[in-house]
């Protein structure tokens, strides 16, 4: 695992993406709805039938 650069904000930036990512795609492999903010800032739950399954990247050699 590399070393983390707290003053490097596209390496936290990516950091949080992928937790949030692997968060909601827990949700939606157990069944669990999740709740967003839409432009006008109003709360929209959306059912786990609806979370689009998370695309793995694959690194390319």
């Amino acid at each position: 695992m590399n070393k983390l650069n707290f003053y490097d904000i596209n390496q936290i930036s990516q950091l949080f993406k992928q937790a949030v990512d692997k968060a909601i795609e827990n949700h939606r492999q157990k069944g669990e709805s999740i709740a967003i903010s839409d432009e006008q800032g109003n709360v929209k739950v959306i059912p786990a039938s609806e979370i689009p399954k998370l695309q793995q990247k694959q690194d390319i050699v």
